[in-house]
């Protein structure tokens, strides 16, 4: 089995004709849609109406997008997400946003990274000019933006009748949990060698499946895990391993013997105890910390970020260990902002959290975290994110320069950052985004 057989590449799109450079051309071809929903948004560009006709359409590419997704199963989206509360009854309205939908789609194949990379930047671009600020600001959509938004809606969703889902993945899954698979099996040895987003996904639903199937479901989950972990450990995130340890935690406080002998033998295999929480206080903070990344994400960032950064902020700066890097995720998000700025009421309150983080602790975040997060890789390729990092690790973390634990990529990344070297920033944070998904 080669290693293409395992993994999936998303769709590079459809072919729309160069000569189709208006947005009632474009939608013409928007195979997924009605006649009288592209008549409807021809008829919204028509009349001038960008703003109308661009967020009707990308409304409708985030819905098929997503209801694509959802006949994964709502559980399998719960896992991937790491939220044992999303269940087959969740609404994934509810629970999972455009941004999130996006990465899930690129990480399942279901569109290809330059499509995700658009589409990212579809979103950011929506946002801005449906944001309060915006029209305080008197700006409004012009015609050629609002025509690269239709363009990418219609190339990498909108275009085709069916979005390919990741089938394979969807029928490993399965096996994880009605079978014990043993390590020479050749699919087993092809997720060994597999992009770290497959070895984070496979945790998921093996720990998801350790606290919450009974019988058989759970018997193979733990013999998966116990075969996997020790392969596996080098291999996953930070993240991850604190989700394991999360899990040991939880399954012994709710009294669940069988999960909890499952997970604790696997993780002596791999002196894995660090990463059990001592009590629940992380658990307020990991809360917190992903509303705040809901928020930045979402429509009206800019205000309602705000809120949500205050009240994390005021839980305490002595974060648990098991809620760290879920926090400075989401100041990072808020301090660095997106390529039309940041939230001035609530970037000073990350930057001053920010700033309270001790030294040792950012040193473990560029020793052994950055390469893993997905989310501020991507806002070092924007440029007013990056320039902002510029700036803070220049006036904070100059100290970092000399740690001898961060090496490799992650101390390339460091001494760009800190010498302000925009084009050798942009290919390390490329090369390690790419890492996690090819």
């Amino acid at each position: 089995m080669s290693s293409k057989e395992l993994l999936w590449i998303g769709s590079t799109g459809l072919a729309i004709p160069d000569e189709f450079s208006k947005p009632q051309q474009i939608i013409t071809v928007a195979n997924a849609l009605t006649s009288k929903q592209k008549n409807d948004i021809a008829r919204a560009f028509e009349h001038q109406a960008y703003d109308m006709g661009a967020e009707y359409t990308w409304r409708r590419s985030m819905i098929r997008l997503k209801s694509s997704l959802k006949s994964l199963g709502m559980s399998f989206i719960g896992e991937m997400l790491g939220d044992d509360e999303i269940d087959e009854f969740s609404n994934i309205e509810m629970v999972l946003n455009d941004y999130n939908a996006i990465s899930l789609a690129e990480h399942l194949g279901v569109i290809s990274a330059t499509g995700a990379l658009k589409l990212r930047q579809t979103l950011e671009m929506i946002s801005h000019f449906l944001s309060d600020q915006a029209e305080k600001d008197g700006e409004e959509l012009c015609l050629v933006d609002a025509a690269q938004i239709v363009s990418n809606c219609v190339k990498y969703i909108l275009g085709e009748t069916e979005i390919s889902i990741a089938i394979e993945f969807s029928e490993f899954r399965k096996r994880l949990l009605n079978e014990t698979i043993p390590l020479d099996d050749p699919q087993i040895t092809q997720l060994l060698d597999s992009p770290a987003f497959y070895l984070k996904t496979v945790i998921s639903v093996l720990v998801s499946a350790v606290k919450n199937e009974k019988g058989a479901g759970q018997e193979h989950a733990v013999g998966n895990l116990s075969n996997l972990i020790q392969p596996m450990w080098p291999h996953i995130a930070e993240k991850d391993r604190w989700q394991i340890g999360n899990a040991y935690r939880d399954v012994t406080s709710a009294g669940n013997i069988t999960a909890a002998k499952g997970l604790k033998n696997a993780l002596l295999k791999v002196k894995g105890f660090d990463y059990v929480p001592e009590n629940l206080r992380s658990s307020t903070f990991k809360k917190a910390a992903k509303s705040v990344i809901d928020a930045h994400f979402g429509m009206n960032n800019y205000y309602t970020e705000g809120p949500l950064v205050s009240n994390l902020s005021k839980l305490g700066s002595s974060i648990p260990a098991p809620a760290f890097i879920d926090c400075i995720q989401a100041y990072l998000c808020v301090y660095l902002g997106n390529q039309w700025g940041y939230a001035y009421s609530s970037a000073p309150i990350a930057e001053n959290e920010l700033k309270k983080i001790p030294m040792d602790r950012w040193v473990y975040y560029f020793g052994k975290v950055i390469q893993n997060d997905e989310l501020v890789l991507q806002k070092l390729m924007s440029t007013k994110p990056r320039e902002r990092f510029f700036g803070f690790v220049n006036s904070n973390l100059t100290a970092l320069i000399d740690a001898e634990s961060i090496t490799g990529d992650n101390k390339k990344l460091l001494d760009s950052l800190a010498s302000k070297k925009i084009e050798r920033v942009v290919s390390i944070a490329e090369k390690m985004y790419r890492n996690l998904s090819i």
